[in-house]
């Protein structure tokens, strides 16, 4: 702490913004922020001691030392502009975190999809091994009921986010790929630009570090090509510059670290996991989809890599209770079931409405939130081809997050690609309150309704259990 000068996050409520927001704090550094409405966030911080200011005001940043943006902060910003003007330094907020993450031993999880889950079952696995890691990822875990905590260990887990390059200022010892995919049109122009990024995170390894990767997937196969190594990698001998190893998880032959035997276990599942041959034993996640088999995998390779034996990493593996709007179940009765889940991109899509069919018989309602306009307009047709295991589909407005609208792009552009895959069912009605009322109009018994999208359609489950009386 300096002076009783304030660490400044203009946008505190963020899930991001907050988290390190939280770590500051319990550091002992003084910290204080604004955003455009209270909520969970902001009031938690204020208990901890933040100020917190609700609106953007130039006066908010006077008594700063540092302000902290993200980069869904505009230029245009009264406080970005009144810090310029009395020079107080501006901070990307992932170069904060990164500036936390370099101070211990660093364990990043980036890819396209699966981050947050990922990075918050590594955290669940070190803390349960009593490594007492400092942590911040995307979402609130549920068993943690927070999505930050400083750790006295040497240890950090951070999600690294991808979405606007930033993913190039983190230098960690471990770092996990999920998967590289084409999205965040508003920032990349084409895959080229997605892969170089990753490209740079794997050359900021530290040295002698790991590098724990997904080579189920052919984004990541691609870039670990571009980075020079042969496929299928050699089991504990593929090495990038500066002694990094490289340890690759997926379910085929040509993984290091593999699942087997792979069965559901009612809201999850158990498989085996093998490496190198040798059959390590049964492991149980308590989280539906089966893409969350290779994200528990990639935390099992993390567990051996930092020298946990097997049975600590199982019983981490089954502690994980999952991450809340991820296939968060909202309401449960005997007539309906109400989940959800924060999906935003077709993969995610396809990934949590397969689990969706894997738990549930009956008739499946998704209720999707388009999030971005550069996001529909360059996915539109992707998005068409994503809802084939949901039997009705219900499309409201886009949700734009920080973007002006792009003319001509409006949530039809996806209704339309669902009638050209010949979806059976899909309607656009416009306002959340307007889905709302369109569901419930509709229900019937035995559905299962999901709210899907990164936008505030996080309300309508809530609602929409109100509505049916659920309790």
């Amino acid at each position: 702490m300096t002076d009783g000068l304030t660490i400044h996050f203009v946008g505190i409520g963020g899930i991001g913004m907050s988290g390190i927001a939280h770590l500051l704090l319990e550091a002992g550094e003084a910290v204080s922020g604004s955003d455009v409405k209270e909520s969970q966030q902001t009031r938690e911080l204020a208990a901890k001691g933040a100020r917190i200011y609700i609106g953007h005001a130039a006066e908010n940043v006077h008594g700063a030392r540092e302000v902290v943006v993200s980069s869904a902060i505009r230029p245009t910003n009264p406080e970005i502009i009144e810090a310029r003007r009395l020079g107080i330094p501006i901070r990307h907020r992932s170069e904060k975190l990164a500036e936390l993450l370099d101070a211990r031993r660093g364990i990043t999880i980036a890819g396209t999809h699966g981050k947050t889950t990922t990075s918050s079952m590594a955290a669940t696995l070190l803390a349960t091994a009593g490594l007492n890691p400092s942590y911040a990822v995307g979402g609130v875990i549920n068993t943690a009921d927070s999505n930050a905590a400083g750790g006295g260990s040497e240890w950090f887990v951070a999600e690294a986010d991808e979405s606007d390059g930033s993913l190039v200022n983190f230098h960690p010892e471990i770092a996990i790929i999920t998967n590289v995919e084409l999205d965040h049109t508003d920032y990349y122009e084409n895959l080229e630009q997605v892969y170089n990024v990753f490209l740079a995170h794997l050359k900021n390894i530290k040295a002698g570090g790991s590098v724990v990767a997904c080579v189920d997937d052919p984004g990541v196969r691609e870039v670990l090509s571009r980075a020079g190594l042969s496929l299928p990698l050699q089991s504990g001998c593929s090495r990038l510059p500066n002694d990094v190893r490289v340890m690759g998880y997926g379910t085929t032959e040509e993984a290091e670290l593999r699942a087997e035997g792979i069965e559901s276990n009612g809201f999850g599942y158990t498989y085996t996991a093998v490496q190198n041959g040798e059959r390590l034993g049964r492991f149980s996640l308590n989280v539906p989809g089966q893409h969350n088999v290779l994200n528990s995998l990639a935390v099992i390779a993390l567990g051996r890599i930092v020298g946990l034996d097997t049975e600590t990493i199982a019983r981490g593996i089954a502690a994980f209770r999952g991450v809340r709007r991820r296939f968060q179940v909202i309401a449960k009765t005997e007539q309906v079931t109400i989940v959800d889940d924060y999906a935003h991109h077709p993969t995610e899509l396809k990934a949590t409405l397969a689990a969706a069919r894997s738990l549930h018989a009956g008739r499946i309602v998704a209720i999707f939130q388009p999030h971005r306009y550069s996001r529909t307009q360059s996915l539109a047709r992707e998005f068409g081809a994503a809802f084939h295991d949901a039997d009705v589909v219900v499309l409201t407005d886009i949700y734009p997050a920080s973007e002006d609208p792009i003319a001509g792009v409006t949530s039809e552009l996806i209704l339309q690609a669902l009638a050209e895959n010949h979806h059976p069912a899909a309607f656009y009605v416009g306002s959340l309150e307007a889905a709302e009322e369109f569901v419930a109009a509709n229900v019937r018994p035995g559905d299962m309704i999901l709210t899907l999208g990164a936008g505030d359609i996080t309300k309508c489950g809530p609602s929409l259990a109100r509505r049916l009386g659920c309790k």
